[in-house]
């Protein structure tokens, strides 16, 4: 259950608390540009597109326009601090942190590309954070909050702004991971071993910071910690496949924001979305760096792919996933990292889908026969033309991943429910799905098995998440949350302070603990009598409130204030006492109304047999056994994701 900062009464009995983490939103803020200044809009960096392994010819390295800001040496910003650490020989030492204002690099447009310069590491660190950072804040339309907890030795100044540490050279490990509790994304080091494949020469150095992919992998994790912090609950095998495929997809779809390695990849692939390893890798040079511990040939693989099958022709299609070619499908019983690769594939299947059919009329114009694509080399117009397509829908993509999370339960997360998170999100601002977006999504997730629970067609009025289960003349309207009601700091997606955010929340509890109302927020009572089979029932927690702003196709700009709002029971079962959450993602409009209650509860007939039989089995790690009072008690280990990720 998340720490509360704040309590409030009703009558005797206390309903509902307000989780530090509302206050945290008011102390995570992006630089603010203001025009009258006359600063610049981007600051120019360079960075290795994908990683050192890629040739400068191949798109490998490029200046990409980070989102300006006044920074301290380290770099240190609004939202990161680089703490440069000590790096391994034969690296030259860093006697200080990198100024990336300093006239000399301003006009450089900093460090040049080498993995030989430490500084080089400490600047590509910050600007593919930054650049991942920027890809939510302009989906979601708001800063994005980090989770870290209060008393965590992190960076906080006088403002209270609170900052990510990013440590480039953290340990020599083959490993990177985010950690809320030590508030930093951590990258490590390791020597390749006797048969490295690719550029990697035997025993030479790898350096996760110098993956483009490593990096906003795991910045996306700590991104999505900010904004669903219960997904580091492991209640179930879908909640830690979620993380790691969430924060690959995010990775794959930036590499679509670099046209020479699109462009080079298509002209590899000879104009085939989707064949170009170039784009379908995650991690080369850390997969090729590997080598068996028995002195097998090594492994010509990258870490991890987004195509799931090999010459996959199936594409637009509704083939069953059976028989040669077909894609993995759903099992609860795999490994998280498997398992959220086949979300990846579901998901990038759908948008090569929509890529396809976008970049098919390219080629009917220049006379290009389908059936030559693959075989035949296409003009260097074409190949631009149909890279600017493909960069363009992948930009789309990305941006529905992100809006999704808005309309994801708070807590125990499931694949399917994804799904109908993406189709939701997207009928907000799109309602005629010209080009069959979620119809791609919905077969590409129908095609590997990932079916949502209680719906009874795989179809867009099924998946669409419903309003709650009122009269029509019994609309929720929650008093103090119409726009008019909300105080801002010059911007719809920054709150005034902690003092608004507090009046937020506060009217938000008193609404959904109501007794009248708490069962439409799947909420329990909290009163001396837990339902049959708990012990006690924890009074409601408010855990987060914040605006959404999305701009539609034909120019709509739609606010909405997204909240989440949580509740932790006890229940008793044969391993001893374990605690599950419920709760519900709410959706209110600009007028006050509630429009989405998107949730979970916890006496739902299956919960807690859910719960228990992935903690009895592949999740077994994540949880531990406690002894108190004589009572055994169930309760997760520290740090999932890291050791999600050890």
């Amino acid at each position: 259950m998340a720490k509360a900062s704040r309590t409030r009464k009703r009558a005797a009995t206390v309903r509902y608390q307000i989780s530090e983490r509302v206050i945290r939103q008011a102390s995570t803020r992006a630089y603010r540009w203001r025009r009258e200044q006359r600063k610049p809009v981007t600051r120019q960096l360079w960075i290795y597109t994908l990683d050192p392994s890629v040739s400068d010819r191949e798109g490998g390295v490029t200046k990409v326009e980070v989102p300006w800001e006044e920074l301290d040496p380290g770099p240190k910003g609004q939202l990161f601090e680089v703490v440069a650490g000590q790096p391994p020989e034969p690296l030259a030492a860093v006697t200080k942190p990198l100024d990336l204002d300093d006239p000399e690099l301003l006009v450089t447009d900093g460090v040049p590309p080498s993995p030989s310069d430490p500084r080089f590491h400490l600047q590509m660190a910050y600007a593919v954070c930054s650049l991942t950072y920027a890809a939510f804040r302009r989906a979601l339309g708001r800063d994005i909050a980090w989770a870290i907890p209060p008393g965590t030795p992190t960076t906080t100044d006088r403002h209270r702004t609170v900052r990510l540490k990013i440590r480039p050279f953290a340990f020599e490990e083959r490993n990177a991971h985010y950690s809320r509790d030590s508030g930093d994304l951590a990258f490590g080091w390791f020597r390749a071993g006797a048969r490295p494949a690719g550029f990697t020469i035997p025993g030479g150095l790898v350096f996760t910071v110098l993956s483009h992919d490593i990096i906003a992998h795991e910045t996306t994790h700590a991104l999505l910690d900010g904004l669903r912090a219960n997904f580091q609950e492991p209640t179930n095998p879908d909640v830690l496949a979620f993380h790691e495929g969430f924060a690959d997809l995010v990775a794959l779809f930036l590499h679509f924001t670099y046209p020479g390695v699109v462009e080079q990849s298509l002209r590899r692939s000879r104009g085939v979305v989707g064949h170009g390893s170039l784009l379908t890798d995650i991690a080369r040079e850390f997969g090729y760096a590997r080598t068996s511990d028995d002195g097998a040939a090594p492994v010509r693989r990258a870490l991890r792919s987004g195509i799931d099958v090999e010459g996959i022709h199936a594409f637009d299609s509704d083939e069953p996933p059976d028989g040669r070619g077909a894609p993995v499908c759903y099992d609860p019983t795999a490994e998280p990292h498997a398992l959220g690769t086949v979300l990846v594939s579901a998901v990038f299947e759908a948008f090569v889908t929509i890529a396809r059919r976008k970049t098919a009329r390219l080629t009917a114009i220049a006379g290009v026969d389908p059936q030559d694509l693959g075989t035949k080399p296409l003009s260097d117009a074409l190949l631009a033309a149909i890279g600017r397509e493909t960069c363009a829908v992948a930009g789309q993509f990305l941006t529905m991943c992100i809006r999704a999370i808005d309309y994801c339960p708070p807590v125990d997360m499931l694949l399917g429910e994804y799904l109908r998170a993406l189709v939701t999100a997207d009928l907000e601002v799109e309602p005629v799905d010209k080009w069959g977006y979620r119809e791609a999504l919905m077969r590409s997730f129908r095609r590997r098995r990932i079916f949502p629970a209680g719906v009874p067609f795989m179809t867009e009025d099924a998946l669409r998440w419903q309003p709650p289960d009122t009269p029509p003349d019994a609309r929720l309207k929650v008093p103090g949350l119409a726009f008019g009601d909300l105080r801002f700091d010059g911007d719809p997606g920054r709150p005034a302070d902690e003092n608004e955010l507090t009046r937020q929340a506060d009217a938000l509890g008193r609404f959904v603990t109501d007794p009248e109302r708490a069962h439409l927020f799947m909420l329990l009572p909290v009163d001396d009598n837990p339902p049959t089979g708990f012990t006690q029932v924890a009074p409601a927690i408010i855990d987060s409130i914040r605006i959404a702003r999305r701009v539609a196709p034909d120019g709509r700009i739609l606010f909405d204030t997204i909240a989440e709002v949580t509740q932790s029971c006890t229940a008793t079962t044969a391993d001893g006492l374990v605690d599950l959450i419920g709760g519900c993602t709410i959706v209110i409009n600009q007028d006050g109304f509630v429009r989405y209650t998107i949730g979970k509860r916890v006496t739902s007939h299956d919960r807690l047999a859910r719960q228990m039989k992935a903690i009895r089995g592949p999740l077994k790690g994540f949880w531990t056994t406690r002894s108190s009072r004589g009572k055994r008690h169930l309760g997760k280990r520290p740090d999932m994701l890291s050791r999600l990720h050890g």
